[in-house]
């Protein structure tokens, strides 16, 4: 008896790999569907290039005005008419000055353009124009 059901589960087993699953035939049949991925929109960063061009520019006057300063301070330290040193240590003052509120203040857009570049995602453009063959709208959303 063993023998036979041996022989039986053998049979239906080679049975089982000559015949194909259940509908395997007609999902093969249909090719896959095409779908269509959604392209991904380029943002433009032009701002956050302006901001971070600014500060640096803001940074490299700031090396400049600390130059002058330096030069004027100099300048007034050899001088010996009373005059004169009076406009070379307000030269020197004035232009220390300007060279520290260029220093932070590019500084400042340095750090504007990188959190507009790498950290703020822009929303969706509140103007729009669509030009097709069958149409032409410009929207604009608030």
């Amino acid at each position: 008896m063993l023998r036979m059901t041996a022989a039986a589960l053998a049979a239906l087993l080679t049975l089982q790999l000559a015949l194909p699953a259940a509908r395997a035939c007609a999902q093969a049949a249909d090719p896959f569907p095409v779908v269509p991925l959604a392209s991904a929109k380029t943002r433009r960063h032009t701002w956050a290039y302006v901001t971070l061009a600014g500060g640096a520019s803001l940074i490299g006057l700031s090396f400049v005005y600390s130059g002058r300063a330096d030069d004027a301070y100099s300048a007034y330290l050899v001088s010996t008419d009373q005059v004169e040193i009076q406009q070379l240590y307000d030269r020197a003052q004035s232009n220390d000055h300007r060279a520290q509120a260029a220093l932070l203040t590019g500084e400042a857009l340095i750090a504007a353009g990188l959190y507009l570049r790498f950290v703020r995602r822009p929303g969706p453009s509140k103007v729009a124009l669509s030009v097709q063959p069958s149409r032409c709208a410009l929207s604009y959303r608030f």
